[in-house]
């Protein structure tokens, strides 16, 4: 009867990590940049390398996952000044309420 309990709490364990793993889009999984979308986590979307130039987003945004070694800081204008909000790197986050990300660079 343990033995039993804990296969099925290792099953459910294993599930949950798959179903973890699986809900990062494919786009933003090869770790080749920083993926931006329009709302949390859903709506348009779009992957861009790192860089220290200031990069203008295609659209605003409302959440990034930040698949790359650097932090990044994320900006409400489109060329990257004022405050900016800084994010870890491998950082999955969606913004503040009533925060738009409008362009980002790396956060030196």
């Amino acid at each position: 009867m343990r033995r039993s309990k804990l296969a099925w709490g290792l099953a459910g364990a294993a599930s949950l990590c798959i179903a973890l793993a699986s809900a990062v889009p494919a786009s933003a999984a090869s770790g080749s940049g920083v993926t931006f979308w329009s709302g949390d986590f859903r709506g348009q979307s779009v992957t861009l390398p790192a860089s220290t130039e200031c990069t203008t987003l295609p659209f605003p945004a409302r959440s990034e996952f930040n698949d790359t070694t650097y932090k990044i800081a994320v900006y409400g204008t489109t060329d990257c000044t004022g405050n900016g909000w800084v994010y870890p790197p491998t950082d999955i986050h969606s913004f503040v309420v009533g925060f738009e990300g409008r362009s980002f660079r790396i956060f030196e």
